[in-house]
Formats: structure tokens, C-alpha cells, sequence
């Protein structure tokens, strides 16, 4: 369930629609009243309209509804698609909007301008914010209506990410009186499968959280940092580990969000709320897309493809504490170390217990190296283990891969793409019960998640050094050990960002 979210494209423009199959009877909670058919609902300021999106002959139009009556004024029909509203303070609607003709090949082989970008509506009229040959979607507009962030494939210049279904994304700022040029804060970390989705600013503007895919085999999980301060090292998990989340949207508190989430053992995707201060959940109902109202007391989603506003009360608030698994709760200690390798070398265990790192065990190898930077591969660190002959190993040859095995021998990897050869290099991989991350000379670091569990280590042979090293290339120092390596940055945790 947890691959279950589907990033469906939308032929020739690669739009992001949530959809889900639910399982089992919907929960219905007091209070809950349905508004409209569609989704993707947001209530307007004074909670007395919703707008939302619907899916009619594969056309996204958008439109506002009474609340209380259900009554409809369409804003976008088509041609062409629009989808993800969001509310100025002063009434207006901010949404992406776009039609697109050409399929992506021929909009890239024609070297087309048109794409997808973002348009105000406001007093009845509409103007343009955003557009280019590329994808600006899901905005999010600041409490005091200056800013609108959003995800942009824009200054992605390859064709398979600019185009294709699966695409990386960047989060972008644009000034909603001025306009002009986005400023771009954020990229994704990397690669396609893998990326950003829906980004909310708080209330206070001081912080941005996002919906954040980590690596294919990860699941989506809410990430967060402080405006301004968009390096990696400053980003850190919101929603718990255990439980897929995704889109965002804060209470006026400033303390609590709402997003769509999924829990192993729940009948489908459920509206959930966290205390971002305390890291405390609660699951309030079946559906996804939920989003509170200006003033708190409200709550609307969809589910099954119907709008729902319900009150949000006191009852409502999170009381559910998801114990969070750590990765650097222990400082490094140094088991093994050699260095000064120009050719293979093996060493023999002389203590193999010393090196038995179970599957809930975190070590690290660094491996400082001097490369020439031709092809070819050089196996710089192999450990051998009775389970399986190459247990874990950093191997470089256009890149740079720290590898292991998961329980049935599987290969599990994670991999940087900054090594170009013909300097020294200082290469750390890290694996832990659930993550496998490689940095390179001390930088934040590539994230993997495995599929399976990985392989408990007990029964060491041997460390092979130097595997197809050339002439004037060396492995300058090896070091192997336990805990959280001390030349790679710690990654911030939900308790820093909303100390």
C-alpha cells in the first residue's frame, strides 16, 4: 500500500494527481457533511466556499462551490487543464493551469515553449504568473498573499526529466505583486522517481514543509526547514518514518498540519494531523487533501471523489506519539583502519566477532583515495563475510557506489555522481537498520532506502583493498567502524527546526 500513491501524468504535461483506491467501509465522522464532487479542495477565506478541481472526458477544470448549498461557478473549463487552487487572503485563486497539444516528444523535438505554469484569478479576472516549457504546479500562497511557492520543473534542461512521467522537481518563490522570474530554493534529491510535491509555508513565514520522496524504494514523508536556510543540512522529517505522508497544509495555530497519510494496517488513505512541536498524530478520517480554513475550525478533504467539511474541535487535536527510529544516536568508534595501498591487498580477520554488524547495527567505511578519473573499475573496500562474499563494499568507476546485501543476498546500493578523478577524495558509506548513504568529502549525504531488510554480518573474512587500482593511483587510509561517522553532517531533527 505504502507504492500505492500514484504520480499519474496527465498525457504531455506530466501533471501530478493524487490518486488512491481505498480499501474496506469509509469512516464517518461527526459533523462531516459533503459539498461537491471533485477533490484537491481548499475553503476560501471567510469558509463560505471550497474550490476544487474535477476530472471530466480527461480534463482537469476548477471551480469554487457554495458551502452550503453545493451550488458551483466554474473558473477553468478547457480547454486544457487546471488544477491545485489555493486562496489569496483577499479571495483571489492561485492554480496551475496549462494546454498542451503535443506529446513530450514532440513539444522537446519542436522545441515548444508552452508547458504548465501557475494563474491568478481574482474579481473576476485572470492573469498569467508563471509559464514556460516546463511544470509549475501545487502552489501555496503566504498568509500575508506576498509569496507563492511551489514545485517547477523549470532549468531542468534534460528531455527525460523535463518530459517524462517521472521528473525531478525544484521548489520555487515567486513574488505574487511583482512577478517576473521564480527564484528557485530547492532541488530535489535527485534524479527521477525521487523529488518534491506540494510545499506549504507556515503562517509566520518561517518555515516551508513539503511532501519529500527520498529514493525510489522510500516512501513519501513530510519534510521541513527554515525560510532562507535551504541548504540540505538544514532540512529534516516532520511526519514520523512509519507512516506515508504527503500534502501538506498548516493550521492557522502554526503549530499543526493536516496532510494525507497511510499507516500499515489502516482500510485506505486517511486525513491525519500532527503537532509539528511534539511530533504527536492523530487519523481524523478516511480520505486525503485536507486543508483547514482560515480560522481553524474547519476541516476540509475529499473521498471517493466527493468534497467533505467537517468541524475541527478540540477533540481533533493529536494524542498519538510514533516512537522514531534513529540513525546517529552513537559516535563513531574506529574498529579497523590500514592505509598507503597502491595494489590489492587482502587482510584476514584476526577477531571476526569484532565485525559483526547486525541487520539493527549502524557502521560506516571511509576510504580516502587518489583516482585518475579514467574508466574502469577500482573495488577500493570489500568486505567478505561468510553470508555473502562481497557483504559491503565502495567501488568507483564514473561514479561512486557504497553497497550491501539485503537478506536473500540481493544487491542494495546508493550512489554519487560528483567524482571526476585526478584528486583525492574522501568516500563514507553509512548503513543503518533502514538507510544506506554515501557522502563524498564530508558532504551532506545520497540517501537510499532499501526494498528488503538488510543482511545481518557475523562471520568476517576478510577486507579485499585496492581491486583494479591503476599505476599512480592509491587507497591512502581505510577505516571501518560503528556509529555515526564523524566527518559527515548529522541530519536536523523535527525537535531543532520547531524548538
Amino acid at each position: 500500500m505504502e507504492k500505492s500513491l500514484l504520480l499519474k501524468s496527465v498525457v504531455g504535461m506530466g501533471l501530478v494527481a493524487m490518486t488512491v483506491a481505498f480499501v474496506g467501509c469509509a469512516q464517518s465522522p461527526r459533523g462531516e457533511r459533503a459539498v461537491v464532487k471533485g477533490f484537491n479542495p481548499v475553503l476560501s477565506p471567510d469558509g463560505k466556499k471550497v474550490a476544487f478541481q474535477r476530472l471530466e472526458d480527461d480534463v482537469f477544470k476548477l471551480g469554487v462551490a457554495v458551502v452550503t448549498d453545493g451550488y458551483v461557478k466554474w473558473i477553468e473549463e478547457g480547454p486544457g487543464n487546471a488544477a491545485y487552487p489555493d486562496w489569496t487572503p483577499s479571495g483571489g485563486l492561485v492554480y496551475m493551469v496549462g494546454h498542451d497539444t503535443e506529446t513530450a516528444y514532440e513539444a522537446w523535438r519542436n522545441g515548444s515553449k508552452n508547458g504548465y505554469g501557475l494563474r491568478l484569478w481574482e474579481n473576476g479576472a485572470k492573469r498569467n504568473l508563471t509559464s514556460g516549457r516546463c511544470r509549475d504546479f501545487t502552489p501555496s500562497v503566504s498568509a500575508d498573499g506576498k509569496k507563492v511557492y511551489f514545485v517547477t520543473t523549470r532549468g531542468i534542461t534534460s528531455e527525460s526529466t523535463v518530459y517524462s512521467k517521472a521528473a525531478t522537481t525544484r521548489i520555487a518563490e515567486l513574488d505574487l505583486a511583482a512577478g517576473g522570474e521564480p527564484r528557485i530554493l530547492m532541488d530535489s534529491p535527485g534524479g527521477n522517481n525521487t523529488g518534491f510535491v506540494q510545499p506549504a509555508i507556515s503562517p509566520d513565514g518561517t518555515t516551508l514543509v513539503w511532501g519529500h520522496l527520498a529514493s525510489f524504494f522510500d516512501t513519501w514523508r513530510i519534510y521541513g526547514t527554515r525560510v532562507g536556510r535551504y541548504d540540505k543540512r538544514e532540512w529534516c522529517p516532520v511526519s514520523p518514518r512509519k507512516l506515508t505522508a504527503i500534502a501538506p497544509r498548516w493550521h492557522p495555530d502554526g503549530k499543526l498540519i493536516c496532510f494525507s497519510g497511510f499507516l500499515k494496517g489502516d482500510p485506505g488513505w486517511g486525513v491525519w494531523v500532527e503537532d509539528v512541536t511534539t511530533g504527536k498524530v492523530k487519523r481524523l478520517a478516511d480520505g486525503e487533501n485536507p486543508c483547514f480554513s482560515a480560522d481553524g475550525k474547519s476541516i476540509v478533504y475529499d473521498r471517493d471523489g466527493t468534497v467533505y467539511v467537517r468541524p475541527f474541535t478540540a477533540a481533533d487535536l493529536p494524542d498519538v506519539t510514533m516512537p522514531e527510529s534513529r540513525d546517529d544516536n552513537d559516535p563513531e568508534s574506529v574498529l579497523w583502519t590500514t592505509d598507503n595501498v597502491t595494489k590489492e591487498k587482502s587482510f584476514k580477520a584476526r577477531s571476526g566477532r569484532q565485525f559483526a554488524f547486525g541487520d539493527d547495527t549502524t557502521f560506516f567505511v571511509r576510504v580516502k583515495v587518489k583516482l585518475d578519473g579514467t574508466e574502469g573499475l577500482r573495488q577500493l573496500l570489500i568486505g567478505e563475510y561468510e553470508e555473502h562474499e562481497y557483504a559491503f563494499q565502495i567501488f568507483a568507476n564514473y561514479a561512486v557506489w557504497f553497497s550491501t546485501r539485503d537478506l536473500n543476498g540481493r544487491y542494495l546500493d546508493v550512489k554519487q555522481d560528483c567524482y571526476k578523478g585526478g584528486r583525492e577524495y574522501t568516500f563514507t558509506g553509512i548503513r543503518t537498520p533502514e538507510r544506506l548513504m554515501l557522502s563524498v568529502d564530508g558532504s551532506v549525504p545520497a540517501i537510499s532506502v532499501p526494498r528488503a531488510k538488510v543482511l545481518s554480518l557475523k562471520n568476517l573474512r576478510r577486507f579485499i583493498v585496492g581491486r583494479g587500482l591503476k599505476a599512480g593511483e592509491s587507497v591512502i587510509k581505510v577505516e571501518v567502524g560503528t556509529g555515526w561517522p564523524s566527518d559527515v553532517p548529522r541530519f536536523k531533527r523535527r525537535e531543532d527546526l520547531f524548538k
